[in-house]
């Protein structure tokens, strides 16, 4: 689950709780962390359908989703 708020006057997101289970890669559109000023850290993922879901940084599948986006950017 994530909200947005706006920190010094620009909207961030934040994750209040994490998906349980992994986001299959082909449904994934994007990824991003979360602002360093959010109390929970997290990745949110965009899905090609727009929605956004928040995953726990430290999970194994999260990691990996990242490394896969960031290849894909470089």
């Amino acid at each position: 689950l994530c909200f947005s708020a706006p920190t010094e006057g620009v909207p961030t997101s934040c994750c209040i709780s994490y998906v349980r289970r992994p986001i299959p890669r082909n449904r994934i559109a994007t990824v991003y962390t979360t602002s360093s000023s959010c109390a929970n850290p997290g990745v949110i993922l965009v899905t090609k359908k727009g929605m956004e879901a928040c995953a726990d940084p430290k999970e194994t599948w999260v990691q990996a989703r990242l490394k896969e986006f960031q290849s894909r950017e470089n």
